[in-house]
């Protein structure tokens, strides 16, 4: 069945392709296409850190016409949907008729085109990946370059002390000296758990693109990229933001493993060296993580807050969200009220306990199942589900080191962006959004062809 639809759009899209074909010989435009889309793809994923969404928006919308043309005017291109992504457009369907039948389709639509367009993104960069592999490491030194910028603006605001608003953290039972400088570097708007967030999400090409040069023995520059992938460390325990804290811990863990296959497929010595001294190393490595939480009571005493509960207003805030969220989604069980934050505002006056308005439903997860139903939530862990399989299976089958390491990279990202995800929803972010979907189409290409070599 899914195959002969594809073949049918396909030969659609075959037609449209023969009717236009003499187009790109007449435009120096339409005959260099690829080239404009990477330059979108990147300047828009750059201009989300510095600039406001209704400047993002336009450039999504570019990337969108270009990723539209060259459907229609390349003829080689053609249809192809993976398994995960086949879940991904169920996810769209839904998301479609949760938007029908919302009652307020308007505000709906809005949401509802915020996710267009960040398909359309994910779509252009999977494509211009699948024809173009060797532009990974681009990909990974352009978001690696930004993310060490936000680094440095991190370290500065910290040693500044910047001011923070008075709802970033709990200092009604704490004592002065445990408060915390939350950073939150050029994001707009402000805000430390974006910030924690965009850093989860980013930092993992930072350190791909340090492999990558270590691999291709750029000493200096590797050195340099070494200094900024471990201050990304602090810099994301600067931002204060515990979920961040519980992604990082997952990220870590993920590498971990990641690097004891990698060493066991192509650095036998060191394999043999860790395999043997294990035991000592997790011991070694456990005692030097509780000496920096003695060491560095702010950061000790914001971590143990995570499991204050009802004793930290934050938590308990959340607490409350979550309970009228739950009571949403009991009532709008299958197709949800609608996508978009406009419409959950609107509903969650109905149902929130007094004096606890909330944006959304600080959990990915239950602001999927509240805004399009209980199908879309599975069809979204579904693509998740197999997204991540596919991506591990390709990491043992391929036997090319960088494409192990971006796989690694990859998968890191989504683990730490969906772990993240449970206790907040600055995922829906541009900032984040548009790495998530650059880190995805990036495993689907390497998971498609597990034998491609990443030059």
């Amino acid at each position: 069945m899914e195959s002969r639809i594809v073949e049918f759009l396909d030969k659609i899209l075959a037609r449209v392709q023969g009717a236009l074909e003499f187009l790109p010989n007449n435009s120096a435009i339409l005959k260099n296409i690829d080239v404009f889309l990477f330059i979108m793809i990147c300047l828009s994923a750059v201009c989300s850190i510095f600039m406001s969404n209704s400047i993002v928006a336009p450039l999504l919308c570019i990337v969108a016409v270009l990723f539209g043309s060259t459907m229609i005017l390349d003829k080689n291109y053609r249809l192809k949907i993976e398994k995960s992504s086949l879940f991904l457009i169920l996810y769209f369907v839904l998301a479609i008729a949760s938007t029908i039948n919302s009652t307020m389709p308007h505000q709906s639509l809005t949401g509802l085109s915020k996710t267009i367009l960040y398909l359309l993104y994910f779509y252009a960069t999977l494509q211009y990946l699948r024809a173009h592999k060797d532009k990974i490491p681009c990909f990974a030194m352009i978001i690696g370059v930004c993310v060490s910028f936000e680094i440095v603006i991190a370290f500065i605001q910290n040693y500044l002390d910047v001011l923070s608003a008075a709802t970033w953290q709990d200092t009604a039972r704490l004592n002065p000296e445990l408060v915390l400088t939350r950073v939150y570097g050029t994001l707009k708007p402000s805000n430390p758990n974006l910030f924690g967030g965009y850093l989860i999400a980013a930092v993992p090409f930072l350190w791909l693109y340090t492999a990558l040069n270590f691999v291709e023995k750029h000493h200096k520059r590797f050195l340099i990229l070494l200094i900024f992938s471990i201050l990304a460390i602090p810099a994301i325990f600067m931002t204060g933001c515990r979920g961040a804290y519980i992604a990082l811990f997952f990220m870590i863990i993920t590498l971990l493993v990641a690097a004891y296959n990698i060493c066991k497929f192509h650095y036998p010595n060191v394999y043999d060296f860790v395999k043997k001294y294990l035991h000592i190393i997790v011991v070694a490595g456990a005692a030097v993580c509780c000496a920096i939480m003695v060491c560095v009571p702010k950061i000790s005493h914001r971590i143990l807050s995570i499991f204050a509960m009802r004793n930290d207003s934050s938590t308990s805030f959340r607490m409350n969200v979550y309970h009228s969220s739950w009571q949403m989604f009991q009532d709008n069980v299958l197709l949800g009220i609608g996508c978009g934050n406009k419409v959950f505002r609107e509903v969650y006056g109905l149902y929130m306990l007094s004096g606890f308005d909330a944006l959304s439903a600080y959990s990915i997860y239950l602001e999927t199942a509240v805004e399009s139903g209980i199908f879309a939530l599975i069809c979204y862990l579904l693509f998740i589900f197999f997204l991540i399989k596919e991506g591990i299976k390709a990491f043992f089958n391929c036997g090319d080191l960088k494409s192990r390491l971006c796989l690694t990279a990859g998968i890191t990202g989504i683990i730490g962006v969906l772990s993240h995800g449970f206790v907040d929803t600055v995922y829906f972010r541009p900032q984040i959004q548009l790495i998530f979907w650059i880190t995805v189409a990036m495993i689907m290409v390497l998971s498609q062809n597990q034998k491609v070599e990443v030059k």
